[in-house]
C-alpha cells in the first residue's frame, strides 16, 4: 500500500511543478522556477521509492497516466485550457489503461 502512496505524492508533485513551469514564463520568474525544480525532484523521490514496492509496469503506467488526466484538469481549472470531446475520450481511455494494466499485474 505505502507504493501506491508513493506513487500518489509522485504524481502531486509533477502536477505542481507543471503549473510552476507554466507560471516560470521560461525561466524568467524566480519562485515559479523553484517550486517547478523542487516538484520534479521530488517526482523523481517518490517514484523511485514506489519502484521498490510497486510493479514497474504499474508505476509507470500509473503516474504518467494519471499525470496526463491531471495536467489536463489542472490546465483546464487553473488556467482556463479548454477541453474538448477528443481530450475527454482520451483521458476515459488512459483511465481504462491503467485499470487494465492494474488488474493483470
Amino acid at each position: 500500500m505505502l507504493g501506491y502512496v508513493y506513487i500518489f505524492f509522485a504524481v502531486l508533485s509533477e502536477i505542481i511543478a507543471t503549473m510552476a513551469q507554466k507560471e516560470a514564463l521560461g525561466f524568467t520568474r524566480l519562485l515559479p522556477t523553484l517550486i517547478m525544480a523542487a516538484g520534479y525532484g521530488a517526482s523523481f523521490v517518490f517514484l523511485a521509492l514506489s519502484l521498490r514496492l510497486v510493479p514497474m509496469g504499474i508505476v509507470y503506467a500509473g503516474s504518467a497516466g494519471l499525470s496526463i488526466i491531471l495536467a489536463n484538469l489542472a490546465g483546464w481549472i487553473y488556467f482556463r485550457d479548454q477541453l474538448g470531446g477528443h481530450q475527454a475520450i482520451g483521458i476515459l481511455l488512459i483511465l481504462v489503461g491503467i485499470s487494465v494494466v492494474a488488474t493483470q499485474s
